[in-house]
């Protein structure tokens, strides 16, 4: 009877693993998770200990900051963990797996990534769970998610292995579906619109009114602020500029009050002489009212890059052995994105 108990369990054991192993190749296959697939292996591959700082959150983060850039103008070590709509109930899982295999001196948070009313119906978590590796850390993050989406019983198992929401595709697997459709340079985004599109005039509208986020958002950027207090790391959220109107900006005003409360740097560049510091050209430089594309990705990236070397005094890796790949990566980051770059 043993023998048959300890079979059964490592035939299901094996069985969860195998799932494991090829959920990424029977998820949603789109730009957008083919691009969290790329952040994710970057950020794995990286040599270990050589990053000074991570920045985390959704494509408030990828669609402005770019290593590379960084990398190219100041010679700081980055790295960008962001995917599409990531959930603000699993960015402390998302520190806890980047500091797995990096010791950074500072982690920087996506602050919009709160600034919102309770979502409980977002569906993109899949983009975490179907690159993240099998860990404590990737159950901890199926918990936090359905904690925070009230997803109980049986339907956890959807999460815990992805695999079981998209397993009818199988009959739509091709040999693209077991390639990296984006190579990783520095975790920089070279996706087509970031690349190609513009949005017609439209107004910065700064303000200084607060707007309530949702209840489970605030509670779980406090269970985030406390896990802070734990960590001997510089800590900052930051709010990059968007083109959207009082209500979403007066939200982002009331994450940063919650920040400060617990004595950490809030960076608001919604506010009126942080964004004009950035000398935006808006039909030129952002793809959308929330994004800039690549020409405004550079120009944030100036900008606040510089403002990391002096407030953080990041260090310049340029010229150092162990960096050499720094440099052929940004390079070719370059190359991709030279024809669509005018600055």
């Amino acid at each position: 009877m043993k023998k048959d108990i300890l079979g059964t369990t490592v035939f299901l054991v094996m069985t969860c693993i195998l799932f494991f192993a090829v959920q990424n190749v029977f998820g949603v296959s789109n730009s957008f998770s083919e691009h969290a697939e790329m952040m994710f292996e970057g950020y794995y591959d990286e040599q270990e200990d050589t990053v000074d700082a991570v920045i985390i959150g959704n494509s408030h983060i990828y669609r402005y900051w770019q290593s590379a850039f960084g990398w190219k103008e100041y010679g700081i070590s980055t790295l960008a963990l962001s995917t599409s709509d990531m959930p603000g109930s699993v960015i402390k899982n998302m520190a806890i797996e980047a500091c797995k295999t990096q010791n950074p001196k500072l982690l920087v948070f996506d602050a919009t990534a709160f600034a919102d009313k309770d979502n409980v119906k977002n569906n993109k978590i899949y983009m975490m769970l179907n690159n993240m590796k099998l860990s404590k850390n990737y159950i901890d993050t199926v918990d936090n998610f359905c904690a925070y989406a009230g997803v109980t019983g049986m339907e956890k198992f959807d999460f815990y292995l992805p695999i079981i929401q998209f397993h009818s595709r199988w009959k739509e697997i091709n040999q693209t579906d077991f390639e990296q459709t984006y190579p990783s340079y520095l975790n920089s985004c070279y996706m087509e619109e970031f690349l190609t599109s513009t949005i017609k005039e439209r107004a910065h509208k700064a303000t200084d009114e607060r707007v309530k986020i949702g209840k489970r958002n605030e509670a779980v950027l406090r269970d985030l602020l406390e896990w802070c207090k734990g960590e001997d790391i510089e800590i900052q959220f930051l709010a990059v500029p968007l083109l959207r109107n009082e209500k979403k900006l007066g939200m982002i005003n009331y994450v940063g009050d919650i920040v400060e409360e617990y004595g950490y740097e809030f960076l608001n560049y919604n506010d009126a002489d942080l964004y004009e510091s950035f000398d935006f050209d808006v039909s030129v430089d952002f793809q959308d009212k929330n994004h800039t594309n690549v020409n405004g990705s550079y120009k944030f990236s100036k900008v606040y890059g510089k403002y990391l070397v002096e407030r953080y005094s990041l260090a310049d890796h340029r010229g150092e052995s162990e960096y050499a790949s720094w440099d052929e990566r940004a390079d070719a980051y370059m190359d991709i994105i030279r024809e669509y770059f005018i600055y």
